[in-house]
């Protein structure tokens, strides 16, 4: 899967739980004590994009741990996080 289609789904992810969203700019801290979102949305976005990708057939994706094993982690970070768990 390449990162144009993992960003897709992490773009739809955002504007299904932080509803004002528009466009993801994938250089903003998603975790970390710099990150604008709550802990709540972050955990509902990784869960989001966990269901978007067991959609697809990329089925137990753990992402949730994962992310949390990093200090921070913008956008960015976090595609490739996801690029390299469903690449293993």
């Amino acid at each position: 899967m390449v990162k144009s289609e993992i960003s897709q789904i992490i773009e739809k992810a955002v504007n299904e739980i932080i509803k004002k969203e528009t466009l993801v700019d994938f250089k903003t801290k998603f975790t970390g004590s710099n990150s604008t979102y709550e802990s709540i949305d972050i955990v509902q976005i990784i869960s989001s994009v966990e269901d978007q990708l067991e959609e697809i057939g990329f089925e137990g994706c753990d992402l949730l741990e994962k992310t949390f094993e990093t200090d921070e982690l913008d956008f960015n970070d976090f595609v490739d996080l996801i690029q390299r768990v469903i690449n293993k």
